[in-house]
């Protein structure tokens, strides 16, 4: 007797592939004073198991590559103790992982361009704190190249 065993990946499985953290600072200037904060940051990259639609019911089935769904979770620390203040999760969809991420002042969420150790702040990409709770609408942010990505806040909380 013979027995074979099957195993199928469906199309649109979809596949942890990165899962990374790290640390950063940036500073904010608030009342003529230089404030640092510091921001610890969680990356998972999520991408879906896909197969060309042409080749559906075939045997031999070519895989795309359809955008990855990449999710960051930054807690961020907004002052000179241990504790973290503030917990922002956004996510948004793209071929590669993109040097962004999103930190927060006073009364605005802003965005941050990872150069290296450190987060330089976009100025003119902020959003109020205020309208965080009520929208879930996306977001757009324009990177240097003029790339657009489009970013969803998933959810903003307080920890205090």
């Amino acid at each position: 007797m013979t027995v074979f065993a099957m195993s199928s990946i469906s199309a649109q499985e979809t596949k942890k592939i990165a899962d990374e953290t790290a640390e950063k600072t940036y500073k904010i200037i608030s009342n003529d004073k230089v404030i640092k904060n510091s921001v610890k940051v969680n990356t998972t990259i999520n991408q879906e198991m896909a197969f060309a639609e042409e080749d559906k019911g075939k045997v031999d089935q070519r895989r795309v590559m359809p955008p990855k769904k990449i999710t960051k979770t930054v807690l961020i620390d907004n002052n000179e103790d241990d504790a973290y203040d503030e917990k922002i999760v956004f996510s948004y969809m793209a071929h590669d992982k993109s040097d962004f991420t999103l930190v927060t002042n006073k009364d605005q969420v802003v965005v941050g361009i990872d150069e290296g150790e450190n987060l330089k702040i976009q100025k003119s990409e902020s959003i109020n704190k205020k309208d965080l709770k009520e929208s879930k609408e996306a977001y757009v942010f324009t990177k240097d190249d003029g790339e657009e990505v489009q970013f969803f806040i998933e959810s903003y909380e307080t920890l205090k």
